[in-house]
C-alpha cells in the first residue's frame, strides 16, 4: 500500500509541475496581436519631442528638443531626418534617420547604422534589415542579431572590437501615458549593443592581449509605438566600465585616455509632444 501510494504521489507531483510549466509558458506568450501603421510613413510627417539626458555620474541634465521628419521615399524605403538634417539629441531618433526605414502591418525594418557609444572608437554597425518591431511575435522574442569583429588603432595601439547586436520585441500595450496624453494600441521593442575591446601590449619584449573592455552591454533603447501615430517615447541607457587593471597599464605606457573615460552611464529619454500626419 505505501508503495501504491508513493508512485501516486509521484506521478501528482509531476503533473502538476507539467501544469506550472505550461502556465509559465502560457504567461510568457500571451502577448496581444495588433496589426496597423505605429510609425506612419508619410512625406512630411513630422514628430516633436523633448529630450532629456542625464548623466549619472555627475548628476547632470540636459533638456532639449528632436523634429522628427518623414523625408523622401526610395525604392528601399522612406528617408528621416532629424533636427533640419542636424544633429539628434534622442538616440532612439539618431537609429531611425541612418538609413532607410520600411513598414508593413506589424513590421518596422531598418537599413541605417549604430555608432559605438564610446568615445574615442569611430565606427558605424551597418544594419541589414534589422528588425525594429514586429507586433505578432511573443513578448521577449528575439527579432534581429548580428555579431561581429572590426580593428582600428588607437594612439598606435591596435584595438579589436567585438561586437553582438539584438533586437528583441517586448510588449504590446493597449494604452500607455506620455506627459499627461493616453495612447492606445501600443507596441514596443528593445535594441541591445553588447561589445568586448581588447589591445596587444608589449611590456618586456612580450606581446601580450589585454581586455579593454571586459564583454558588457553598453547601450540598450527600448521604444514605444502607437499605433497610426509613431514613436512616442524611447528611453536609451548607455554606459560602461573600462578594465582598470589595462587603464593602468596603458597610462604607464604613456596612452593618454583623457579623451576616453574609464567609465559613463547615461540616460537618454525622449517623449513625443506634437505631431502632424498626413
Amino acid at each position: 500500500m505505501k508503495l501504491t501510494q508513493s508512485i501516486l504521489l509521484l506521478f501528482l507531483s509531476l503533473f502538476l509541475f507539467n501544469c506550472s510549466d505550461d502556465s509559465d509558458d502560457s504567461e510568457i506568450n500571451n502577448q496581444i496581436q495588433f496589426s496597423g501603421e505605429f510609425l506612419p510613413l508619410s512625406i512630411d510627417n513630422q514628430w516633436d519631442y523633448d529630450v532629456e539626458n542625464t548623466n549619472n555620474n555627475t548628476n547632470e541634465t540636459t533638456n532639449s528638443q528632436d523634429v522628427l521628419k518623414v523625408e523622401s521615399e526610395n525604392a528601399s524605403g522612406y528617408s528621416l531626418s532629424v533636427n533640419d538634417n542636424g544633429v539628434a539629441n534622442g538616440t532612439m531618433s539618431g537609429i531611425l534617420t541612418t538609413g532607410d526605414l520600411s513598414l508593413t502591418e506589424t513590421t518596422l525594418v531598418s537599413n541605417g547604422t549604430i555608432g559605438l557609444p564610446i568615445d574615442g572608437f569611430d565606427f558605424n554597425i551597418v544594419l541589414d534589415n534589422a528588425l525594429l518591431y514586429n507586433t505578432e511575435a511573443p513578448n521577449g522574442e528575439l527579432l534581429y542579431t548580428q555579431s561581429g569583429t572590426f580593428t582600428q588603432d588607437f594612439q598606435g595601439y591596435p584595438i579589436t572590437i567585438n561586437y553582438s547586436l539584438f533586437s528583441t520585441q517586448l510588449e504590446n500595450l493597449e494604452n500607455m501615458e506620455v506627459l499627461g496624453v493616453n495612447y492606445d494600441t501600443v507596441t514596443s521593442a528593445n535594441i541591445s549593443l553588447e561589445l568586448s575591446v581588447s589591445t596587444e601590449v608589449s611590456v618586456f619584449g612580450l606581446t601580450q592581449t589585454i581586455s579593454l573592455l571586459d564583454t558588457q552591454n553598453v547601450l540598450s533603447v527600448d521604444a514605444f509605438y502607437a499605433k497610426d501615430i509613431g514613436l512616442i517615447t524611447a528611453n536609451a541607457n548607455t554606459g560602461y566600465s573600462l578594465n582598470e587593471n589595462t587603464v593602468t597599464i596603458l597610462q604607464q605606457l604613456g596612452v593618454d585616455l583623457n579623451m576616453l573615460p574609464t567609465n559613463t552611464s547615461i540616460l537618454n529619454t525622449q517623449e513625443l509632444t506634437s505631431y502632424t500626419l498626413q
